[in-house]
């Protein structure tokens, strides 16, 4: 064997083995949040939806990159504004996102079936987790995950509905509104929506 095939052969082995993940970890992270989202909004807990509401807020607290995905949809905003309205931004931001993700689990993870449909490593670290949620009666939606390991854990950094990815959504919508109206302002707006 030539050293030309002998230095193919090894660079091959060495991205198929190393370069992406197997994404097995993210698949099983993806599972273990569905029955967390289940015991949560079980029948005899459906009573209680304060209740309800607040166990899945913990849920996505733990389980999503709250931060990272509050950083990016200030997008060039970030390095316009100063260190106390980003703060601002930001705190309000998260809770308005953590809502918005409470309602996406409350419908789509709860009495449904869910699926793993296929994962693809999108790097060392990420896998984009395609799933699809069954509800009886021919009726599903198909929702796309992008989970990344971090550490010995594992967050979610995107969800993908209908082909749209809610975090590239949120920084176009949120771009245009800062724009508009000014950071205070949207802050302002954002604090208001979430003490409702």
């Amino acid at each position: 064997m030539s050293i030309t095939k002998v230095l193919i052969f090894a660079v091959f082995v060495a991205l198929s083995s190393s370069a992406y993940t197997s994404c097995a970890g993210h698949k099983i992270f993806m599972h273990a949040m569905k029955q967390q989202a289940g015991s949560v909004s079980a029948k005899e807990n459906k009573k209680n939806r304060e209740y309800v509401y607040k166990k899945l807020q913990e849920i996505i607290q733990n389980n999503v990159n709250l931060k990272e995905i509050s950083r990016f949809i200030m997008g060039k905003h970030w390095a316009l504004i100063n260190k106390e309205e980003r703060e601002g931004f930001l705190r309000e931001y998260e809770m308005y996102l953590t809502r918005l993700c409470v309602k996406i689990l409350y419908k789509y993870m709860n009495n449904s079936e869910m699926i793993i449909m296929s994962s693809e490593a999108v790097n060392d670290e990420t896998c984009l987790i395609s799933t699809r949620f069954s509800y009886g009666n021919e009726e599903f939606t198909n929702i796309d995950f992008k989970v990344t390991k971090n550490g010995n854990s594992f967050l979610i950094s995107d969800v993908i509905m209908n082909g749209i990815s809610i975090s590239i959504n949120q920084r176009s919508q949120f771009s245009e509104k800062i724009d508009t109206y000014g950071i205070a302002s949207v802050t302002r707006e954002l604090k208001c929506n979430n003490n409702l």
